[in-house]
């Protein structure tokens, strides 16, 4: 790909995340998302990324490449230091990569109210699920979530990721959404910048909580009947 078709195909991908961040992924179309690009070719977008899920694809790849390296650096971290069978500090791997793209208005900044769109839309939402060449610092983090609760069977260890996740996603995008004005500035306010360390502490605080949440008897009933109707 030449100079030229990458600049074209990036800013077609950063206006597509600004628009769909503002107004919605449903609320907005190719055709205005090709004109708020600047882009002449009345088909650029889709000759660059054919539908919307194809954007959207591409969207996720470009965005989670650095939140998962940032993971594994943060993972390393903890292993040099020992701690990385400590459950919070694996909860901050989880949170704070994602919310740095609202606290340090970063190049992100409009990526996480996109991923709480998808997660949730019945048309996208496996498409979060199948960027596994970027989720390898998920993969591993979830590895060592299980080590430190030996206790809690796998299938809601991966339940409870899953809910962790979507929590994640949605606390940072109601916050982003209510305080950050993008549509003003573009970044958070001063006030909503000095709250956003109680947020993320707060959001640690209750995933670790939730991880490690004793699991009922009804839970427990209800898992095994589902696994032997399986088997």
């Amino acid at each position: 790909m030449n100079a030229a078709t990458e600049k074209t195909r990036t800013c077609i991908l950063l206006t597509a995340e600004k628009l769909f961040a503002e107004h919605g992924i449903d609320r907005v179309s190719i055709r205005q998302i090709n004109l708020a690009a600047g882009q002449k070719n009345s088909s650029a977008t889709q000759y660059h990324f054919g539908t919307k899920v194809g954007l959207l694809e591409a969207l996720f790849d470009y965005r989670m490449e650095p939140i998962n390296q940032r993971r594994l650096e943060m993972l390393d971290e903890l292993k040099e230091a020992g701690t990385e069978n400590t459950l919070c500090g694996l909860v901050e791997v989880l949170v704070h990569p994602l919310a740095d793209q609202l606290r340090t208005h970063g190049a992100g900044y409009y990526y996480i109210p996109i991923v709480a769109q998808v997660t949730g839309h019945p048309d996208y939402h496996e498409i979060a699920q199948h960027r596994s060449r970027h989720s390898t610092g998920l993969q591993q983090l979830l590895i060592l979530i299980r080590k430190n609760l030996p206790d809690i069977p796998d299938a809601l260890i991966l339940q409870r990721f899953g809910m962790a996740l979507r929590q994640v996603f949605n606390e940072l995008s109601d916050y982003q959404r209510l305080h950050g004005l993008p549509h003003k500035r573009g970044n958070l306010s001063s006030t909503a910048d000095s709250g956003m360390s109680l947020l993320i502490n707060g959001l640690v605080d209750v995933v670790t909580a939730q991880f490690s949440a004793p699991v009922s008897a009804a839970t427990l009933q209800e898992l095994d009947r589902q696994t032997r109707q399986s088997a």
